[in-house]
């Protein structure tokens, strides 16, 4: 697959990350398909990946005491990998599916490190949009969960988050750490 998919997104990007650090990002991704029912990650499996979901939707799940626990899709403009990454053990926390075919941009740990490296503007604001993510996700996951008749647990929300959502102004960066650590005067 071209960059075309990825080149859709690149107003979103580049709000995100700022026009002078977007290439810091386009230029360490590979873009591909997947098609309708490929497993792109399993469950408990080593992680070396982040990953943009470009086109299509991705389907969550982990798989407990015999039961499968449905935790939502991820649509376009959401990520996949930041929980292994961030946690410091390179391992999945959940299996993700493809429910219709899938456009991605793989952004490996060690592209990451690099980028860390050379633009960290770039890597502190694509942190921030994973930061993002996973909020809202914990609160997307903090609803009542329901218990159908077959046993299957479903988490209802919806832990997908717009690219809009992801946008962030140059100075936010460092006003959301502080209202993350709780620091004062961090409007």
């Amino acid at each position: 697959m071209s960059n075309e998919a990825l080149f859709a997104h690149l107003p979103e990007l580049t709000e995100q990350l700022g026009a002078e650090h977007v290439q810091a990002l386009v230029g360490r991704v590979e873009t591909y398909s997947i098609e309708p029912g490929t497993v792109l990650i399993r469950d408990q499996a080593p992680m070396e990946a982040f990953y943009l979901v470009l086109e299509g939707t991705l389907a969550l799940s982990i798989e407990l005491d015999g039961h499968t626990i449905e935790l939502g899709e991820l649509r376009p403009g959401n990520w996949v990998g930041e929980v292994a990454y961030l946690s410091g053990s390179p391992m999945s926390c959940a299996t993700v599916t493809a429910t219709s075919e899938v456009k991605l941009a793989r952004l490996s740990y060690a592209d990451f490190e690099a980028m860390v490296a050379e633009d960290p503007i770039a890597a502190c604001r694509l942190m921030h949009g994973f930061i993002l993510m996973l909020i809202r996700r914990l609160r997307a996951t903090a609803n009542d969960p329901v218990l159908d008749p077959d046993g299957q647990l479903h988490i209802h929300g919806d832990p997908s988050v717009p690219w809009e959502a992801l946008v962030q102004h140059r100075q936010s960066v460092l006003a959301f750490l502080k209202r993350l650590l709780g620091g004062a005067d961090a409007a």
